[in-house]
């Protein structure tokens, strides 16, 4: 037990060296117990920068007396943010909004510019430097949002690989694992330009749910008609005959059922109450736990219209009809994490544990 413990704190402390290997920007400058380093401080002009302009600083350095300065570096390690988000439109009730965040190292360290002593001077206590470090120019920010010609090419750019189906699925699921948003599901249904071709399609793989064509009722393209086949008809005192049936409810392996049975019928130990006349693929009932109506789709015709909405793109979900725009935001930005560094003339270097950071746009 102690033997395999040593070894795993010996693997442990391999892997900071290691780390601190790959991450320090002057692995190379090997340090000896007792050197004499440069004192290194300094101060920048701004934390912001257009990408490709020179960025002013102040550093101030001294040694001791058997030591001479020989240049100051500027060195920068370039890590870039990216944020993405992208939101559901083509329904009222359901809002939902897919994002993604992503901070990496672009760039390891690098020099950004280098400064023979001969450019500082003496103000009696340390020696000053005023100068300034260029910026790369191709770091630009980049904002691509509520766009009005849809780009798939920059899309695929932008957002990580699988985006578009992660969204559309969580769509889809919400929409159809129960009858919580059913009013919505019912607008999309009514409201979306569908073809016949794909409606026939979907209800082709149906024939079960379709004996007596009651799924042919949904091949129609106007709103109008699609709103007349996706209909209830609820109970009012002057036509009773809205009531088509009774349900009871039960409990079958902890979960709750809805038992139809005859509008003229009765089950002993068991109350009784209304459903109203609907749709085929909609349970229209009273419930007596709320005082009042609930509308689902009936759980055996719910696949039918997952497969049907499951048709519509990415693209059609996230389009702002209100605004003419597709309801995207990417953002990436840049910035640069610098130290300020000096070296003498035998090869000692002193810099910065501050690291500074300029933000690029």
């Amino acid at each position: 037990m102690k033997f395999n413990y040593k070894i795993g704190m010996m693997a442990v402390a391999l892997l900071a060296m290691s780390s601190c290997a790959v991450h320090d920007p002057f692995g190379d400058d090997l340090l000896e117990v007792g050197q004499a380093l440069p004192t290194v401080s300094w101060e920048l002009g701004s934390t912001v920068a257009s990408a490709g302009d020179s960025v002013a600083f102040k550093g101030k350095y001294y040694t001791d007396k058997e030591h001479t300065p020989d240049h100051a570096e500027v060195w920068g390690l370039t890590s870039r943010t990216q944020s993405a988000s992208a939101t559901l439109k083509l329904t009222k009730s359901l809002a939902y909004t897919q994002t993604f965040a992503l901070n990496d190292t672009v760039r390891a360290a690098d020099i950004l510019g280098r400064y023979p002593h001969s450019m500082a001077t003496w103000n009696g206590h340390e020696f000053e430097l005023n100068a300034k470090f260029s910026t790369t120019n191709t770091l630009k920010s980049v904002t691509w949002a509520d766009v009005k010609e849809w780009d798939q090419d920059q899309f695929d750019k932008f957002y990580p690989e699988g985006f578009q189906e992660e969204f559309t699925g969580k769509v889809v699921d919400y929409l159809t694992k129960d009858s919580t948003f059913y009013h919505d599901l019912r607008d999309v249904y009514i409201n979306y330009d569908f073809t016949l071709e794909q409606i026939k399609g979907v209800i082709a793989k149906y024939p079960q749910l379709n004996a007596n064509g009651e799924l042919d009722a949904l091949a129609t393209l106007e709103a109008g008609d699609k709103s007349d086949v996706w209909y209830t008809k609820e109970f009012t005192e002057d036509d009773e005959k809205n009531v088509v049936g009774k349900y009871y409810i039960d409990i079958v392996n902890g979960t709750t059922v809805y038992v139809e049975v005859p509008l003229d019928t009765t089950v002993e130990g068991k109350v009784l109450y209304d459903v109203y006349e609907s749709s085929p693929w909609v349970f229209c009932r009273y419930d007596d736990n709320t005082g009042g109506t609930i509308t689902t789709v009936r759980r055996n015709y719910m696949p039918v219209f997952k497969d049907l909405i499951s048709l519509i793109p990415f693209t059609d979900w996230i389009y702002n009809v209100s605004d003419g725009v597709y309801s995207v935001s990417y953002n990436c930005s840049y910035k640069y994490g610098v130290t300020f560094k000096v070296v003498d003339t035998v090869g000692n270097v002193g810099y910065t544990t501050d690291v500074k950071e300029v933000e690029l746009n």
